[in-house]
């Protein structure tokens, strides 16, 4: 038999977790209850990201049409996506004989902006920035160590690709 002290603390405890728990609500889910207004996932599938310039950034690009149109045809873009980024290589771990790199990681860092179209204030709608690392090993193949880099360099993109789909996620659901 429970004692009157834990009964209380058993109550509290799921006091707390009621009052909790109707607070929480899904980030894509339909919380749009007047007719016209765009859910979350409306809203991120008519962004429009902008061209790449290089194969970092179309892989960026990729990730984040597909995170938010799910793979379906965009509607009419309502805002635009402007992302860059820059990289660089750091030596983790160096061959004290041959003073070589033996590992290396990746960093990708990216700044973006999220821009309404037609709009006229020149203020961005959402802006922020995401990274990622991802770490390789250096052969003594070139082959192999130029495919590493490449792997390491799709991993961060994904990374980042993914921080940015839920910075504007969480933007959109917070702020219609």
């Amino acid at each position: 038999m429970l004692s009157r002290d834990r009964l209380s603390r058993l109550g509290l405890a799921l006091g707390i977790a009621l009052l909790a728990g109707a607070c929480l609500r899904p980030l894509y889910g339909d919380t749009s209850p007047a007719p016209g207004n765009q859910n979350v996932r409306d809203r991120l599938s008519a962004i429009e990201v902008q061209e790449a310039t290089n194969r970092i950034d179309q892989q960026i690009r990729n990730d984040l049409i597909f995170a938010f149109t799910g793979g379906a045809a965009a509607p009419e873009p309502l805002y635009r996506l402007r992302v860059e980024t820059n990289d660089a290589l750091q030596s983790a771990v160096v061959d004290p004989f041959t003073s070589r790199p033996t590992t290396e990681t990746y960093a990708l860092d990216a700044t973006f902006r999220l821009d309404r179209i037609g709009s006229t204030d020149g203020k961005p709608v959402f802006q922020g920035r995401a990274f990622g690392r991802a770490s390789y090993d250096r052969s003594r193949q070139r082959f192999a160590t130029i495919r590493a880099r490449r792997d390491a360099e799709d991993r961060a993109a994904d990374v980042v690709a993914q921080q940015i789909t839920t910075q504007i996620a969480a933007h959109l659901a917070t702020n219609p």
